[in-house]
């Protein structure tokens, strides 16, 4: 009897390590999911951003009426808006984009993983700036900069920011341990 108590109540612990590790793989799929959500949306911002850099490669200005007032608006500073300063900047959010897409697919290893990391690490600087910022520190309160900041930027960065750390963080593929799935395999 004893023999059939403990034989019940193994198989019970089996089959409530078997359940258990059914639900870690739902909940780990809807985690990857998110995960790739997450990393689809930053990874579109990057690229958009990429694609109106190389627009201003070519010259053109716009939303704004002069490259001056571009710069202003965009960067509350005078700077150059020519090929040589945009196309590294293409190149480098396009990378950027490529990376943290890749990572939230659980693709590239480290390099996707740094890449995911320097991504959230520079949204969340520009983020705690456009906060700086939003007090008037280093910012005209009647410039266009300063309501761009306001409205857009700051919002942007601290979203997307947020939603980069998560796919920096959360993109480690994390298993059930080994004695979790022997004990689920019923071994």
């Amino acid at each position: 009897m004893h023999n059939a108590i403990e034989a019940a109540g193994s198989t019970r612990t089996a089959a409530n390590v078997a359940a258990a590790a059914a639900m870690d793989v739902a909940t780990t799929g809807s985690a990857a999911s998110a995960r790739r959500r997450k990393g689809t949306a930053v990874a579109a911002l990057l690229a958009g951003d990429a694609l109106v850099h190389a627009f201003w490669a070519t010259g053109a200005t716009w939303p704004a009426g002069s490259t001056e007032a571009l710069s202003q608006g965009l960067l509350n500073a005078d700077v150059p808006f020519t090929p040589r300063v945009l196309l590294p900047l293409c190149t480098l959010l396009t990378t950027a984009a490529v990376g943290i897409h890749a990572h939230s697919r659980g693709r590239g290893g480290r390099l996707t993983a740094l890449v995911s990391a320097a991504v959230a690490t520079g949204l969340t600087v520009r983020a705690g700036a456009g906060v700086v910022w939003a007090f008037g520190v280093g910012a005209d309160q009647g410039s266009t900069f300063y309501r761009l900041n306001l409205a857009v930027y700051t919002p942007v960065c601290v979203g997307f920011g947020y939603a980069a750390a998560r796919v920096a963080l959360d993109g480690i593929v994390r298993r059930p341990s080994r004695l979790l799935r022997t004990r689920a395999a019923g071994r």
